[in-house]
């Protein structure tokens, strides 16, 4: 049976601080996404390629979205999706500006369904 450490931060929306395992195949594929897009090259000993660094990549000024979604796609490809052959993984990067304020999504879909959006 598959278990891992619960891990999500407690600020998240759907953190549950009841939970000390996962034990579900799609949880545990959600939790690896989350760690590998929001952590910055460099920050894991050992591998120094792992992380996509996103806010890095978001506010580079020189990368468009198509760029940014490769980087993130590269990634889960990479260091998420190997022993999940049932889901089909892709990021969607979309600049916005508005009067208030210039910023990204960034949208992370499993077999076509929305499982983590982030506004920067």
């Amino acid at each position: 049976m598959l278990m891992d450490i619960y891990n999500r931060d407690p600020g998240s929306t759907n953190y549950d601080p009841t939970r000390l395992e996962v034990n579900d195949e799609l949880s545990e594929l959600i939790l690896k996404i989350e760690n590998t897009i929001f952590t910055r090259k460099t920050e894991v000993l050992g591998d120094p390629n792992f992380g996509a660094n996103l806010e890095d990549l978001l506010f580079s000024l020189v990368l468009n979205e198509s760029a940014i979604t490769n980087v993130i796609n590269s990634q889960i490809a990479s260091y998420c999706v190997p022993g999940y052959s049932n889901y089909r993984v892709n990021a969607k990067v979309q600049f916005f500006s508005t009067i208030e304020r210039d910023g990204a999504l960034v949208d992370i879909f499993i077999n076509d369904q929305r499982v983590i959006g982030a506004l920067f």
